[in-house]
């Protein structure tokens, strides 16, 4: 039984979280939301950082922010959650990056995924983080 039946079991009577996913490469992107999306999370997607911050500031806030750290536009994906933590200090944030080390996250993360990552891995943190785990 992989980490995705188990959560797919157990999520029947728990509360399915809500994660604003932020990636630019649209395969990654498209992978971690359908994956969720699989495991019962509501999903919204945003291509950048500014897209996000959009969506942040015109809908309910998700539960959960997963974002890659280098994206194009003004903001990369640090500077978001810096933006998280201090506008809405309850929403969990997760940051993945090919690139940063981990150390570039400290605070500003509450679970740091390095590409590539497994995908029921990430899900099972996202779902613990998100209230369903």
């Amino acid at each position: 039984m992989t980490a995705l039946d188990m959560y797919r079991t157990e999520t029947d009577v728990r509360v399915r979280p809500t994660v604003l996913v932020v990636e630019d490469e649209i395969l990654i992107r498209m992978m971690v939301s359908e994956s969720l999306r699989h495991a019962g999370c509501e999903v919204v997607e945003a291509a950048s950082a500014d897209e996000a911050l959009q969506v942040l500031s015109a809908s309910n806030r998700p539960d959960v922010l997963v974002t890659d750290v280098k994206m194009p536009g003004a903001v990369d994906g640090l500077e978001l959650a810096r933006r998280v933590r201090k506008a809405h200090p309850g929403l969990k944030v997760v940051i993945t990056s090919g690139h940063a080390p981990a150390r570039n996250a400290d605070g500003l993360a509450d679970a740091f995924l390095t590409k590539p990552f497994d995908l029921a891995h990430l899900v099972g943190r996202v779902c613990a983080l998100g209230g369903a785990g």
